[in-house]
């Protein structure tokens, strides 16, 4: 996690670009994941690919504020590295199913989509981060794990009506602090 209480004059150059490159990482990261994921249909090749974009871009260029648009290079990188990714799984995979998929996956629109998908899920993360604990526990055991109501009462060893209480004041607040198109946008991704 980053503090936030950093004074950026004290800091030398390699301190100030660290703390760039921390800022962007911790911003962008799990929606970066959750786009490669989408593309690669694999959650650790999805993480691994996200910090090896993160490794390369530091490497090259280690002031990540002097970057205008940040989060399109990021994404277009993520999108590069997922479709040579695809492309060198299709080279050591010659199942007729896979390749066909691999194709469908290759399509900009399919990749476009995916990150609007992702975006809806940093802005949710957002939000999410700012409600109670005990609220925020349970919404992210709902909505990102996918758990029924029974198995997060005996995780978190509270009731089943607790459950579906702090459920039902997680999507209030969420209702109160997004749009309602984004919040149906989050619930046909999960879901679908």
């Amino acid at each position: 996690m980053i503090k936030r209480s950093v004074d950026i004059g004290k800091l030398s150059k390699e301190e100030l670009n660290e703390v760039s490159l921390k800022s962007v990482f911790y911003q962008y990261h799990a929606a970066l994941c959750f786009f490669a994921e989408k593309l690669v249909q694999d959650r650790t090749e999805a993480e691994d690919i996200v910090e090896d974009v993160f490794i390369k871009l530091w490497e090259k260029e280690p002031d990540f504020s002097k970057h205008k648009n940040i989060k399109a290079i990021l994404y277009i990188a993520v999108k590069n590295a997922c479709f040579n990714f695809i492309a060198q799984r299709r080279r050591n995979n010659s199942k007729l199913n896979g390749f066909a998929y691999t194709i469908q996956q290759e399509t900009e629109s399919y990749a476009l989509l995916e990150i609007v998908h992702a975006e809806v899920l940093r802005a949710l993360y957002h939000e999410l981060e700012n409600l109670p604990t005990e609220c925020r526990n349970v919404m992210q055991l709902v909505f990102i794990e996918g758990w029924e109501h029974k198995k997060i009462a005996e995780h978190l060893d509270i009731s089943i009506s607790t459950v579906k209480t702090h459920k039902a004041r997680g999507i209030h607040a969420l209702r109160k602090k997004m749009s309602v198109s984004t919040l149906l946008l989050f619930l046909y991704i999960i879901f679908s």
